[in-house]
């Protein structure tokens, strides 16, 4: 029997602990909690991290119904790719991110101002720091624009609606110029092996000593932090009805 959740928890990874010893226990995301409305995803390419969040998004919109998206998928992912071609969504890649950065920025710079919404508005940018290095040749001024607009909802957002969900194969500077930023991400995953030490301890600070010595990752597997809660070894629950959740995401940056 899977163990269940309190009522304000999204269950969004399997504790790999217990499911080692046959017990399917989720850990939750609680989405009401300020501290975790900010989220790190890191993970090497096919470490399943894409696959993942889209379930994650799939299951914040079924519990928040009014919640609408930003998605900035830099690369392209074969994943979101059919996003495309749906009308009037909110989906932007290569250079086109930094309009998508813009005016998901405008939108919480009015909340701030005389905007009394606070229905829940997520950003989801997916390889920012490739982003960056890409704009800082094409463009320096834009992509100069475009931290400070990451900077700014990043610390400003959560008051207002604000959720911000940063994926990226490699956790450098450009998204934690400081362990200030890194402690606004009240949920942090990493996907499958760390390329390195320094890799863990830019995503989890000095907690990544914390991790198994004889955590060895693949695919679906990882480490993750939960504000509140600690770090545990994680496993990504399976997606039995993949064209549901692109429905649903589909939704989510359209409505």
């Amino acid at each position: 029997m899977t163990m269940k959740l309190d009522s304000t928890s999204i269950p969004i990874f399997l504790d790999a602990k217990l499911l080692r010893m046959g017990i399917p226990a989720y850990i939750g995301w609680d989405a009401t909690c300020s501290t975790q409305h900010h989220a790190l995803i890191g993970g090497n390419s096919g470490s399943g991290k894409s696959t993942h969040l889209m379930l994650w998004l799939f299951k914040a919109l079924k519990r928040l119904p009014t919640a609408r998206l930003y998605l900035l998928d830099f690369k392209g992912s074969d994943e979101l790719r059919y996003l495309r071609t749906v009308p009037n969504a909110r989906y932007f890649t290569r250079e086109k991110c930094a309009d998508g950065l813009i005016l998901y920025h405008q939108e919480i710079a009015s909340r701030m101002q005389d905007n009394l919404d606070r229905s829940p508005l997520f950003i989801l940018f997916d390889e920012f720091s490739s982003f960056i290095s890409y704009m800082s040749i094409a463009d320096k001024a834009l992509a100069k624009q475009c931290q400070v607009c990451l900077m700014n909802v990043i610390f400003m957002s959560r008051e207002v609606g604000g959720y911000c969900f940063m994926c990226t194969q490699r956790p450098d500077q450009s998204i934690m110029p400081s362990g200030g930023v890194r402690d606004q991400m009240g949920v942090r995953v990493w996907w499958n092996r760390f390329s390195s030490a320094d890799a863990a301890k830019m995503m989890f600070g000095d907690m990544y000593k914390q991790i198994p010595e004889d955590y060895i990752g693949g695919v679906g597997r990882g480490i993750a932090y939960i504000d509140g809660k600690g770090l545990f070894e994680v496993v990504a629950p399976r997606i039995r009805r993949m064209e549901t959740v692109k429905e649903a995401i589909a939704e989510f940056v359209t409505r």
